[in-house]
């Protein structure tokens, strides 16, 4: 398979590029410096001829949300049917129904962030779109640096997966993992889905 990542300077993008290529897919890295994700122009050359595209991005001024925009508006064009698109673990819900993002004890330095990440999945789900996306989101509080184990949870669902103990976590590695196994078994189409142990 033949994979663009957008965001493969970025710590998640940069491990969904190193996993796909393990696996002998041909990866693309796209950093901000090879494509500007807000503009479909710039997006359709750089993804062109590739099987599925994997977008790792965040920045101000709403970038994530308008990116999303941008990419449902560009890979049509440029012949992409498959996105990835890497959200966050906040628009996920507790057991009460409220979205962690929306809880008093959220941390401020990630909610601005963890906001736009909650838009572009409302947009993704909103487009009416020939793009098979999925949206995939860690637990909301424990994405933790570490290795594949190869032994994970995913699951199509807008409450995070736990364990015995009821803690949600997971590895950076095995994250990357259940995406490019997303990717290979084309799972998750339309979807938003969450990984945990």
């Amino acid at each position: 398979m033949k994979i663009a990542v957008i965001g493969a300077t970025g710590n998640l993008g940069g491990a969904v590029a190193r996993e796909a290529a393990t696996r002998g897919h041909e990866v693309t890295a796209l950093s901000s410096r090879d494509v500007d994700v807000l503009d479909p122009a710039s997006i359709k050359p750089a993804v062109a001829g590739h099987d599925a595209v994997v977008a790792s991005v965040k920045g101000a001024d709403h970038l994530v949300p308008r990116g999303a925009a941008a990419l449902l508006d560009a890979l049509p064009d440029a012949g992409v049917d498959r996105l990835l698109f890497v959200g966050g673990g906040g628009s996920l819900t507790s057991p009460e129904g409220r979205r962690f993002v929306d809880s008093p004890g959220f941390p401020p330095q990630y909610l601005e962030t963890a906001l736009d990440q909650a838009a572009a999945l409302d947009l993704l789900r909103a487009a009416d779109t020939t793009v098979d996306w999925s949206y995939v989101s860690p637990p909301p509080m424990h994405l933790v640096e570490g290795d594949k184990t190869g032994g994970y949870r995913a699951e199509a669902t807008d409450t995070p997966l736990t364990d015995d103990q009821g803690e949600s976590r997971i590895s950076t590695g095995d994250f990357a993992s259940a995406i490019v196994d997303a990717l290979e078994r084309r799972d998750f189409v339309r979807q938003r889905f969450t990984v945990a142990y």
